[in-house]
């Protein structure tokens, strides 16, 4: 077992145990309460959207519209504070051209805080968003499923315990990872490279027919599918798959441990 698979492992293990910790905190909440936010930005010269969750699924979709909106649903051992922004139960800030949701700007952090992962709070937030489609996208969450359409900036989308579902016109790179859960994305135009990442979850992505990428695959245990001839070098306890299609121009890097990988070309006519 190589470094790489040695630190996924250590990393799932933490981080399943950080999950399972909140999950057995919320359901002895029998007396949860319930709060709804809603919030509206002016869209003109916001270029970054950052949002982060530690409990809920994070929403975002792509709309003609001049304005951000939000639709936050909070729901727990809730401490609302009327008169303050967002009841005080999260926190956004508008500086420059970024947006952030539920973030705080913190420089250089390289590692987690454990102190994060293992909240005392008892307060589940979803997060509904609806963007302008150019704008790039951050979101990260904890324990919670992350799903974006139509978003045609860079994307990142981040979850410990969590699904993350991608569909996007694949203008800009796109970056996905996930410990416990699926990772599905589709392309729908382009295809300007992208990084998927999963430990116990597999991998589904369908790319148009004139994408051009190099793949870059290294996988412990699971089933490998794809449309693409590529070539496929399997040892035991690991798999490594590489290969170009219509000429190699972008990169497409997948690592997983448990979970199977599917590589799909697109029904339409691109």
């Amino acid at each position: 077992m190589n470094r790489l698979t040695r630190n996924l492992y250590l990393l799932a293990v933490v981080l399943t145990l950080a999950g399972c910790y909140e999950r057995e905190s919320r359901t002895k909440n029998v007396n949860a309460a319930r709060a709804t936010i809603t919030r509206n930005w002016p869209a003109a010269g916001v270029e970054q959207v950052r949002v982060c969750g530690v409990d809920g699924s994070i929403s975002v979709e792509a709309s003609a519209t001049n304005e951000i909106s939000l639709l936050a649903t909070a729901e727990g051992d809730l401490e609302v504070k009327k008169g303050q922004e967002n009841d005080g139960l999260f926190q956004t800030t508008l500086e420059g051209d970024t947006l952030r949701i539920g973030c705080s700007e913190k420089k250089n952090r390289k590692r987690w805080n454990v102190n994060f992962l293992w909240n005392d709070d008892d307060v589940e937030i979803d997060y509904v968003l609806k963007v302008p489609p150019a704008v790039s996208l951050s979101a990260t969450t904890v324990n919670g499923k992350i799903a974006t359409r139509g978003i045609d900036g860079e994307t990142r989308a981040t979850s410990v315990n969590g699904t993350i579902d991608v569909e996007t016109a694949g203008t800009h790179e796109l970056r996905v990872s996930t410990v416990n859960g699926r990772v599905k994305a589709k392309f729908t135009r382009e295809f300007s490279g992208a990084k998927f990442t999963s430990v116990n979850g597999g991998v589904q992505a369908t790319f148009p027919k004139n994408a051009s990428f190099a793949v870059s695959l290294s996988q412990v245990n699971g089933d490998f599918e794809a449309s693409f001839p590529l070539s496929i070098h399997s040892n035991p306890g690991s798999r490594r798959v590489s290969g170009e299609v219509n000429g190699g121009k972008h990169d497409l890097k997948i690592t997983t441990v448990n979970g199977d990988v599917e590589l799909a070309r697109s029904n339409g006519k691109t």
